[in-house]
């Protein structure tokens, strides 16, 4: 994995609380999104747009901070459908509901949202070596919640 991103591991462990081995923007800013979802699950509909609005910051200075550490992509490299801030806000919202789910759902529930999150955190880890080859380039549009 590049020194530039972090590995899925250690986001993983970002998003679930865990202390930080290395002062990272992204794994900080996982780790803010993860608190995010997991406040959003207890706010009523009238609050959440602060609460999204937050995201949408985080997302975009991941984005930025990807945008300018990762080498430029070759002219033939596919683009991805997602920017890496929403990638990582979408792993975020997982782990909170896996979380959420151990507190109350059955043993094949929370299997089904741990493979969810494992699934998607492979799909982080083959983007990020994506880019760093080069062949993978970020959409430029702008962050939705």
């Amino acid at each position: 994995m590049s020194a530039a991103l972090p590995g899925k591991d250690a986001l993983l462990a970002a998003c679930r609380g865990f202390p930080q081995a290395v002062d990272h923007p992204v794994l900080s800013a996982a780790a803010e999104l993860a608190v995010l979802h997991q406040t959003r699950e207890r706010t009523p509909h009238s609050g959440l747009a602060v609460i999204d609005a937050h995201r949408v910051r985080l997302m975009e200075s991941v984005d930025t901070w990807v945008s300018i550490s990762i080498p430029r992509p070759m002219s033939s490299a596919r683009v991805h459908t997602q920017t890496m801030g929403q990638v990582i806000d979408r792993i975020a919202q997982l782990t909170s509901y896996t979380y959420t789910v151990i507190a109350g759902g059955s043993d094949e529930v929370f299997a089904d949202a741990a493979a969810n999150v494992d699934e998607l955190a492979h799909g982080y880890e083959d983007l990020a070596e994506e880019l760093i080859a080069g062949v993978r380039r970020l959409p430029v549009t702008s962050t939705e919640p």
